[in-house]
């Protein structure tokens, strides 16, 4: 067998040798870099996405199969699956689909084709749907209490490659809101990481997934979203004005001390759903719980990280945030932990976590 003839089986009207075609073209292409060119050259990966459509189960997961491997680190045949539509294809078929492989190798795709940034904001617009309420929110376990939601059954292995994917997708900018506003989805995803935690399993393969999408999502959280601190601000701004305003002198320089104000702390949600999970007490006891338990260094820088983001800026969340973690929380002996780590990120992480935390004079005690 070779590489053209393999394609010609792709072209032939009895499905048997279609997906024989397609079985070897995954084999290969797991083998040969070389061979990702060849496919490539010969327009194999068009006839690969045309197949996604054949009603034969076993000709999608060999298509589906070879086109995972054959994006997989080849920017260059990624961007020909966009132009053969082969995203929509994709996506298309993960909603109509109740095979467990095939569900494996199209989340995989899914996965190979995100971390180009040119597919990002294309992905987030097809895929995001479908993988959140196919696969995350059913996996997850999580319910709102009024969805009539089938529950399917979900393979560990589909939910850990669906939340790869929307793990490199909550990098970009262009996603973040939307990712944040897609119902269920921080939900699902907080809901599994804490029934990790509360189960023993620090290092499932998918917490680390899990909370590294939290960790971006978190990003610019206090400037991009309207939150229960946003007035507060505004209040505390309008207060240091009055003050200004009043006195002839400032022996600080037009500094604002966002620590001097008494300013009421808004209550948090009982029941947080959304973007609200993202800077509530349960996902910090969370983030501090993991850091205490996880032995695998992204786990803990993505936790570090989101600490971080949330004790980023200069306004009354990250004054209660840092409040929450040292004080009520006791978290900063789990951050020293961090530091103690023999990789770089991981110590980073910590030490600008507790950079950001130190610009509150009510925590030097206690730091």
């Amino acid at each position: 067998m070779t590489i053209q003839k393999a394609i010609q089986l792709l072209c032939s009207s009895d499905e048997k040798y279609q997906a024989m075609g397609g079985y070897y073209l995954q084999h290969t292409c797991f083998q040969d870099e070389s061979a990702k060119q060849e496919v490539y050259r010969l327009s194999g990966i068009a006839k690969l996405v045309e197949l996604l459509r054949s009603p034969d189960e076993n000709v999608q997961q060999a298509a589906a199969g070879a086109l995972r491997n054959l994006v997989f680190r080849n920017p260059t045949n990624k961007l020909e699956t966009r132009r053969q539509n082969g995203i929509r294809e994709c996506v298309s078929l993960l909603r109509r689909t109740g095979n467990t492989e095939i569900q494996k190798q199209l989340t995989g795709l899914l996965w190979n084709l995100s971390s180009t940034d040119e597919l990002k904001e294309d992905l987030i617009h097809e895929a995001l749907p479908v993988l959140t309420d196919r696969v995350i929110i059913p996996f997850s376990g999580w319910t709102d209490g009024t969805s009539n939601r089938s529950r399917e059954i979900v393979d560990p292995e589909v939910f850990f490659n669906a939340t790869g994917c929307l793990r490199n997708l909550s990098s970009a900018d262009a996603g973040r809101q939307t990712m944040r506003n897609y119902p269920g989805l921080i939900d699902s995803v907080m809901a599994y990481s804490q029934n990790c935690v509360a189960a023993s399993r620090p290092d499932d393969k998918s917490v680390e997934n899990c909370i590294c999408i939290l960790h971006n999502l978190s990003y610019r959280l206090d400037s991009e979203v309207p939150n229960k601190y946003t007035h507060l601000n505004h209040m505390a701004r309008s207060t240091y004005t009055d003050k200004t305003l009043t006195g002839c002198f400032n022996n600080r320089g037009g500094r604002m001390e966002y620590d001097e104000y008494d300013l009421p702390l808004p209550e948090e949600d009982y029941k947080p759903r959304g973007s609200s999970w993202l800077y509530h007490s349960d996902a910090i006891r969370t983030y501090l719980s993991l850091m205490d338990q996880s032995k695998k260094d992204a786990t803990l820088e993505a936790c570090a990280g989101a600490l971080q983001n949330l004790t980023a800026s200069r306004g009354l969340m990250s004054n209660a945030m840092s409040q929450l973690i040292a004080t009520k929380e006791k978290g900063l002996p789990r951050i020293a932990r961090l530091l103690q780590s023999t990789n770089a990120e991981v110590v980073r992480s910590g030490t600008s976590l507790l950079s950001n935390m130190s610009r509150h004079p009510t925590l030097h005690k206690t730091m």
